[in-house]
Order: C-alpha cells, then sequence, then structure tokens
C-alpha cells in the first residue's frame, strides 16, 4: 500500500532517469509556485484504489492524505514529513511519519510520478502519476504517533513535530491539561524541551492575539513525555568531505563489521583526493568531476590479509574503475556505469 509523502518551493529542475546515465541533454522542468496539491488515485493491491493527495509547501515540507477505496473504514491515513531533491534526475526523495523512503519523478509542471523503492520507474500498465489541482489543500490532519519536542511556558505550548521540524501552538482543549501536567512535573527547568508523544489534529486556528490563523495542534490523546531528543531530520547529503558507508555492492548487500573499518569512500575537496576502505584495507586515489560524471582513479592500496565477514576489497576495486556517473538521495550515494546501471550505494555514516 501506498504509504506517505511532501513539499517545496518555485525550482528550476532537470530531469535525468537513472538508466540513462550518458545522455548528454536536460530538460529543464519547474514546479509550480508552491504550496501546490498534486491529486489522483493510485494503484492498490489489496483496494479499489488509493485516492491521494500530496501537498508540497515552500518550506521543505509535505503533508498529505490517502483514503482506501472500497475498504471499510478506518480507511484513511495522512502524514506529514520533509522532503529533498535528488541532486541529478528529478527525484523527489520524501519522509513521513514512517521511517520508509518514498520516491516521485516530477514529469512536468503539472504531474508527479510514484516511484518504487529503489527510486526507479515502476514498469506496469497502471497509472501511477498525480495531476496538479487548481487549489492547494489546507492543513487538517490527524496523526498518531505524533512526536515532538513540547515547551510550555508563559501560559502557552509548543509543539516542534521531530520529522518535518515544523512548530505548532498548541491549543487548549482535548487532552491539552495533562499534556500541560505531564511536563511541568517531569522538567527540569522552565523552559526545557521534553520529547511528548500524542495523538493530534493538526489544522490551522487563530493565534493567541487572535485573527490571524497559524498552525496549531489540538492534542486530542496525551500518550507520553519523557528527557529525549527527535531524531535526525531527512537532509541532502553533500558528495565531498564526508565518508560514505558502503551498503550495497552489485546488487548484493554489504554486511558491515561489527567493529574495524567500515567499508566506503570518501572523496575529499582537497586536491580532489579519494580515500575509502573494502572493509580492511585502506583505499587512495584520486577523481575526476563533471557535473552528474565522474570518474575514480585508484592509485594505491595496503595489502592486509583479512577474513572478517563484510571485507569486499577487490569486489569494490573492481567496481570503481566502471564508475562513470553519480547521484544522491537524501542521504543515499549512488554510482553507476557508462549505461547507467547502478554499480554501488553507499549512505551517509
Amino acid at each position: 500500500m501506498f504509504e506517505k509523502l511532501f513539499a517545496g518551493t518555485l525550482m528550476a529542475l532537470v530531469i535525468w532517469q537513472p538508466g540513462a546515465a550518458n545522455a548528454t541533454t536536460a530538460v529543464p522542468v519547474s514546479l509550480p509556485q508552491l504550496p501546490a496539491t498534486f491529486s489522483g488515485t493510485l494503484p492498490c493491491a489489496s483496494c479499489e484504489g488509493i485516492e491521494t493527495s500530496i501537498t508540497l509547501q515552500s518550506d521543505g515540507t509535505f503533508f498529505s492524505r490517502q483514503r482506501y477505496a472500497g475498504q471499510v473504514p478506518p480507511n484513511q491515513a495522512s502524514d506529514l514529513g520533509r522532503w529533498v531533491m535528488s541532486h541529478y534526475g528529478n527525484i523527489v526523495v520524501m519522509q513521513g511519519q514512517n521511517s520508509n523512503l518514498r520516491y516521485f519523478r516530477v514529469n512536468s509542471t503539472d504531474s508527479i510520478e510514484m516511484l518504487d523503492l529503489e527510486a526507479r520507474t515502476i514498469l506496469s500498465n497502471l497509472n501511477y502519476h498525480l495531476n496538479r489541482t487548481q487549489t492547494a489543500d489546507s492543513l487538517d490532519l490527524k496523526l498518531f504517533p505524533l512526536r515532538g519536542q513540547y515547551v510550555y511556558l508563559a501560559d502557552a505550548g509548543l509543539f516542534s513535530e521531530c520529522v518535518s521540524g515544523l512548530s505548532f501552538s498548541v491549543l487548549a482543549q482535548g487532552d491539552n491539561i495533562k499534556l500541560e501536567r505531564e511536563y511541568l512535573e517531569r522538567r527540569n527547568e522552565p523552559g526545557q524541551a521534553l520529547l511528548a508523544t500524542v495523538y493530534g489534529h493538526l489544522k490551522l486556528a487563530p493565534s493567541m492575539e487572535g485573527g490571524r490563523l497559524v498552525p496549531s495542534l489540538l492534542p486530542l490523546r496525551y500518550e507520553h513525555i519523557a528527557l529525549g531528543n527527535c531524531a535526525t531530520r531527512l537532509h541532502s547529503a553533500n558528495l565531498k568531505d564526508q565518508f560514505w558507508t558502503l551498503v550495497q555492492l552489485n546488487g548484493k548487500p554489504v554486511v558491515l563489521p561489527e567493529s574495524g573499518r567500515a567499508p566506503g569512500l570518501m572523496l575529499h575537496s582537497e586536491n580532489s583526493r579519494l580515500s575509502g576502505s573494502g572493509g580492511c584495507n585502506q583505499l587512495l586515489g584520486t577523481y575526476t568531476l563533471d557535473g552528474r560524471f565522474v570518474q575514480l582513479n585508484l592509485v594505491a592500496a595496503t595489502r592486509m590479509a583479512c577474513l572478517n565477514e563484510g571485507n569486499v576489497d577487490g569486489e569494490l576495486i573492481s567496481t570503481l574503475a566502471q564508475v562513470r556517473s553519480w547521484n544522491i538521495l537524501g542521504q543515499r550515494m549512488e554510482l553507476y556505469d557508462q549505461l547507467g546501471r547502478l554499480l554501488a550505494r553507499f549512505e551517509v555514516s
């Protein structure tokens, strides 16, 4: 089943598709002025179709709604989270309340296309496209569990949702009294943020001063509050000057060692140096970069004899010699050969 989705700003995007890495032309595409809503009915294996709307917002957040047609209630789901663009390929990477990533390709100013979990085109006669509506939807979601950093100060509550990073004024309704009381009992000092979990209704409501509508949280049911922090939010990683941990090589998952050197690469800005490891030996070399095209040149490697699980020295070295292009989708880097075939996948360590 389709599970959750995204948001943005007026931007120029370049069409490029994995599997066509040797293409030399690029077609510029612009998203409409945001916020914008894309809607349609996506295929469903266990229902008549998933009626879906995704609202993209200019601050890099999204919210979405789905209704599973033909299923008995409860047959609706909502989501809230963040999105980023791939460096190449015009692909939107989304992370919502469910930690699983979702991918859409922007085909035109008025159409986005759902991709599979590998960010590849779904080969099917079924329709995976959503089309832009004339007007954008307003925020109105019920979510559980909804987690965020909560602060109660100066007779007002503020809730900063973990996945999107959005802040919401807490309405003095529902389970608000219980949330306030639990916070005041557990905080160590005034103004300290605690990690709260609620069943919440997110919507636009008048501000405390009246009149202006602001993003607000109605805590329908209080669940838990304690010391804690939100996990790192989805962001678009940089290619250079950070270690990329190898997680897949030639279509096979890579077993990461419990201790010692993890297999991976780092592309240094200084002198276009390359360093890394296959899980045992250290790799050194250089690289040349021209937009999305890259060539990796290994010039040295240590020669320790290693029997540890996860050692892929030889296979990694031979594979890197075939690399001709790259892409980053959020916190994931992919390397392709001259035909656009995926060779290796890395994640930010």
